[in-house]
């Protein structure tokens, strides 16, 4: 599922095995630069909407330039209100829209971009965890 050897790489797995901690559905799907998140293996399996993705960004041809981003981000017409709430409130390195305001509530997702996987970004990853943990259970 996770296959490539960028320097962003041990955040992308990072940020996917958080994501599968917190209860959330990790499809990779046909994608190798991007997977999906579903609320759970029921909701992949009967089609439902994706609620997020983690996704490398920063190139567009790999073979010249390596992605140096990944996004974990997170669909907002697609949460439940509770868990969208939620995550609106976690605002450390988040980067709603490449362009304008980082925090941006009429943004398509609410997304967190890391370049590095330093004590700050695993505190914010946590964080983001936790809440997904907490949503997972109801």
């Amino acid at each position: 599922m996770f296959e490539y050897r960028f320097a962003v790489a041990p955040i992308f797995h990072f940020i996917a095995n958080k994501s599968m901690e917190a209860g959330l559905h990790v499809c990779d799907g046909r994608g190798k630069q991007t997977v999906q998140l579903f609320m759970n293996d029921a909701a992949s399996e009967k089609g439902k909407k994706r609620i997020g993705a983690i996704q490398y960004e920063g190139s567009n041809d790999y073979a010249m330039k390596e992605p140096y981003i990944v996004s974990w981000r997170f669909e907002r017409a697609l949460l439940p209100d509770g868990l969208k709430q939620d995550l609106e409130v976690i605002t450390a390195f988040r980067r709603d829209r490449n362009a304008g305001p980082s925090i941006n509530p009429n943004a398509q997702s609410i997304a967190f971009k890391f370049e590095a996987l330093t004590d700050a970004a695993k505190e914010t990853i946590e964080a983001i965890t936790a809440v997904l943990q907490k949503h997972a259970r109801r």
